[in-house]
């Protein structure tokens, strides 16, 4: 069964007042919502989602992912952060989060036997006072959005930079048309044989002006030749042009968190997951 598209939008609506609230300290945005949910079209049955709901408005969710590694995520409005135990307290969860340096969510991850540190992916910020300059790239590669013409492309090079994917045309049919994904932020690299050669997909939040990169991905016999930077770079551009004033991104290798502040992002904080013993 398909998730309805009320439920995104509840949980989506919570990430936008919590981006409103707190900045870049969110721990989500509404194009996370949109692309976990999307790209995993048909994986409905290894879910459970929960919505708290006080005067109409989304105040608290969670979404246990029972695919293996039990991993719990959550939000909580910072007024009804009391709901946090009942949230970890999701028998079946084998993992969740907090960050690093949130001294109450972590005592409350304690609280429910989340006790294990584990990998941390780190939250990275740059606000954009002006459009950077145009990306340089090798002879005859050019940077561009795409169209309904080059999914399958599209498609084709995520699945080789992430294999194996379960991303199929038929998900990404699903993405595209899931708010807010905007094709004119759906960036790549195309080299002279017409393959995308790399990748950087924004999502806009016109509300908090906020562009979240999610995911970017480079084809590996196109890597060391500073397509990621580029492609990122040109994704910038065209979400200044469209009115974002700060774009967001995370990383956990190194050499992704290097490429990203090699392009004007720093590391703000990081997200450790912890495990039940």
């Amino acid at each position: 069964m398909r998730l309805s598209d009320s439920i995104i939008s509840a949980m989506q609506e919570l990430a936008l007042e919590q981006r409103r609230l707190l900045g870049p300290r969110a721990l989500w945005h509404i194009g996370d919502l949109a692309w976990g949910f999307r790209q995993h079209e048909g994986r409905e049955d290894e879910w459970k989602i929960r919505l708290w709901v006080d005067g109409g408005r989304t105040v608290a969710w969670s979404w246990l992912k029972q695919d293996g590694r039990d991993l719990l995520e959550h939000d909580v409005h910072p007024d009804h952060i009391h709901l946090l135990d009942e949230i970890l307290a999701e028998p079946a969860a084998r993992v969740a989060f907090a960050f690093e340096d949130d001294g109450e969510g972590r005592e409350a991850l304690v609280r429910k036997g989340f006790t294990e540190p584990g990998e941390a992916m780190h939250y990275l910020v740059r606000d954009l006072a002006g459009p950077p300059e145009p990306p340089a790239l090798p002879d005859s590669f050019r940077c561009r959005t795409i169209g309904a013409e080059d999914v399958r492309e599209r498609v084709s090079v995520h699945r080789e930079v992430w294999a194996p994917s379960r991303v199929t045309e038929s998900s990404y049919a699903q993405v595209r048309a899931q708010w807010p994904y905007r094709e004119s932020l759906d960036c790549v690299v195309e080299v002279p044989d017409g393959r995308f050669a790399a990748y950087c997909l924004c999502w806009p939040d016109d509300a908090n002006r906020v562009g979240e990169f999610e995911p970017v991905g480079v084809r590996p016999e196109f890597r060391r030749l500073g397509l990621g930077a580029a492609v990122c770079t040109f994704a910038l551009r065209r979400l200044y042009q469209e009115g974002g004033r700060q774009a967001i991104v995370y990383c956990v290798s190194e050499p992704a968190c290097e490429l990203y502040k090699s392009i004007g992002f720093r590391v703000h904080a990081s997200l450790v997951e912890y495990r039940r013993t």
